[in-house]
């Protein structure tokens, strides 16, 4: 965070990437089991946002480190076919001081405009990637001409960036909330952190740099088992329960991630356990870190669906809603220009009505404008 200080992506994009990136050094060759089940520290996170609030800037700084190690990455534009060589072609085999052999087929995707990878409703790359996300111990790919290819110990980290609007249009209506959208962590911010004229990096910041590379390379060499402290089972087991109890969305497209809450805390506190040292301990801070950080972004995940659905002007009310919170206050006119060729002049009055019953703003007629309260629900 202090590297990327001087720079105009806003902070959660920022902190995400760092977290991606971490993960992506990991791989599948570090692991946590807990009772019956096997988590590795694989994430799926999506900037979203609208335009220019720099999600591709934030992801350049974890790109360079990736480089600079020659982690196995996805090419930016590829297909379902070129990830399965990628990953076949990235098999490793390592030997643990006891003598253990550990086998992976671990790739990271990297795409700044996740829209060009994902293509347009490609249902069969779309299926791939949710049995990748599950780390299966083989995935199984039938070819015309290579006949069957067995690729084993799967393991798939991507971290991507994209629009609400790009991403209705790459993913089938009926794919919204569940399969691969339910297995991502949308991170949404509505505008960039700040104006930098000169982004530039102090002597201290490229003391850092150079740290941070040393660092990165050294969590590069862990492997094996992840542990879990007493203190950690406890603080896992009151969130559970409590969660369980006041799930965190009414929203009907988030209520397939709301059962893999679990699943990426987990994974998230391995991250953060590697970041703190190289001990392969998880502790209760390390998951009142990862509790945190998801909390912080699912306050506001439900923004990224709210253009989506069966109202054919969703998304403009969705906009407008944005340009709301952003401005604090639109004119009738200013509505009326910028919406002009997606809505009637009549549907555009039905929307504010609508926005301000959902406590979202008051419709100031004498002044003809409307004012942001913010009451509802993002």
């Amino acid at each position: 965070m202090f590297l990327t200080e001087n720079t105009e992506p806003p902070s959660v994009y920022r902190r995400w990437v760092a977290i991606s990136t971490i993960a992506a050094v990991l791989q599948r060759k570090c692991w946590l089991e807990w009772g019956m089940e096997i988590f590795y520290p694989n994430l799926f996170i999506v900037l979203i946002g609208t335009p220019a609030t720099r999600k591709g800037t934030a992801l350049r700084f974890g790109r360079v480190f990736l480089d600079t190690l020659g982690i196995n990455l996805a090419a930016d534009e590829t297909s379902r076919q070129a990830i399965i060589k990628a990953m076949a072609d990235g098999q490793a085999t390592i030997t643990t001081s006891t003598g253990k052999v550990i086998y992976h087929s671990s790739l990271t995707v990297f795409s700044s405009e996740l829209t060009v990878f994902l293509g347009y409703e490609n249902l069969e790359l779309l299926s791939m990637l949710c049995k990748m996300f599950d780390c299966e111990d083989t995935y199984v790919y039938d070819t015309v001409k290579r006949g069957r290819l067995e690729i084993p110990f799967v393991w798939l980290n991507l971290l991507g960036a994209t629009t609400p609007a790009q991403l209705q249009a790459s993913v089938p209506q009926g794919f919204i909330g569940s399969g691969f959208t339910s297995r991502v962590i949308f991170v949404f911010a509505s505008e960039k952190g700040k104006i930098v004229i000169k982004p530039t990096l102090s002597s201290e910041q490229e003391s850092t740099r150079q740290k941070l590379l040393t660092d990165l390379g050294r969590i590069h060499t862990m492997l094996g088992e992840f542990c879990t402290t007493s203190a950690f089972d406890e603080l896992y087991t009151s969130w559970r329960i409590d969660a369980e109890a006041k799930p965190p969305f009414k929203h009907s497209q988030l209520e397939y991630y709301t059962q893999r809450r679990p699943t990426h805390l987990f994974k998230l506190s391995m991250i953060y356990s590697a970041s703190r040292g190289d001990s392969m301990e998880i502790t209760d801070v390390d998951l009142a870190k990862a509790i945190d950080t998801l909390d912080n972004v699912e306050r506001v995940m439900p923004a990224v669906f709210s253009g989506i659905g069966s109202n054919p002007l969703a998304g403009v009310q969705s906009r407008m809603r944005l340009m709301l919170r952003t401005s604090g206050q639109l004119t009738f006119a200013e509505i009326g220009e910028t919406f002009s060729n997606d809505a009637t002049r009549l549907q555009l009055g039905e929307i504010m009505e609508a926005l301000e019953q959902m406590g979202v703003c008051l419709i100031d007629r004498r002044n003809k404008k409307l004012i942001y309260t913010g009451r509802a629900q993002a």
